[in-house]
């Protein structure tokens, strides 16, 4: 790009030429300025943003993380409970075994009264066990889809957040009556929602206004702030 505007003739076209080209340097560092802030805004708004939903999420990770420490303490007893089964099953056995030997008519002894009334009640316990892993594994899965699904949902909603803030900024880079029209709908449709959204109890307040979101999407949070201050100015 030539600064001089393409000097060739008289010092009064020279300073002619010399506020173009000042002009056009202007527009050319202000668009290059703009498109390299957007890319970095971008960026670091959505680092936030997804830190932010990992924050959001962790509560949910840690009932899955004591879900699944806790089924394998369950499975672990359960382990052992079977272990302890095998073992009086075989006693069991063997007391069978000696009470077939006895003579036909001899009273039986009893003595497998009590190790048949543990093994009923190891078995029940050991099914009712088996019920809560089951659950507890469910459960787990369960979490984890909902996790994944949340982080899937909340990076989407960014993606649609910020291509339209783009493209609106793109239309807002003037004064014109089109961009003022636009800036106008922009903080009715916005405080709109945002009263809705109080009333309703989805919110505590406005987006612009909470720290958190603050912290979270910078970019975002400073492009509202901005077209509200645009029309409130006016």
């Amino acid at each position: 790009m030539r600064l001089d505007g393409g000097y060739n003739g008289s010092a009064q076209q020279a300073e002619a030429n010399l506020y173009v080209g000042r002009e056009q340097g202007r527009r050319e560092g202000r668009k290059a300025g703009f498109e390299e802030g957007r890319s970095q805004g971008y960026s670091e708004g959505w680092d936030a943003g997804a830190a932010r939903a990992n924050t959001k999420l962790e509560p949910l990770r840690d009932h899955v993380r004591q879900y699944f420490t806790e089924a394998v303490l369950l499975r672990s007893q359960v382990k052992r409970q079977q272990a302890v089964i095998d073992v009086i099953h075989e006693q069991l056995s063997k007391i069978a075994q000696a009470q077939a030997a006895q003579r036909p008519g001899m009273p039986a002894a009893g003595r497998d009264t009590g190790l048949a009334d543990t093994i009923t009640t190891l078995q029940n316990s050991n099914a009712w066990l088996r019920a809560k892993v089951e659950a507890m594994d469910a459960q787990i899965q369960a979490s984890h889809a909902q996790a994944k699904l949340q982080t899937q949902q909340y990076n989407q909603s960014l993606v649609f957040v910020h291509a339209a803030q783009e493209v609106l900024e793109e239309f807002l880079d003037d004064d014109s009556p089109e961009a003022e029209f636009i800036r106008e709908q922009f903080a009715a449709r916005y405080q709109q929602q945002v009263a809705l959204s109080v009333r309703d109890g989805d919110l505590e307040m406005a987006p612009h206004q909470d720290e958190t979101f603050h912290k979270s999407l910078p970019g975002t949070r400073q492009f509202i702030v901005d077209m509200l201050q645009a029309v409130a100015s006016r």
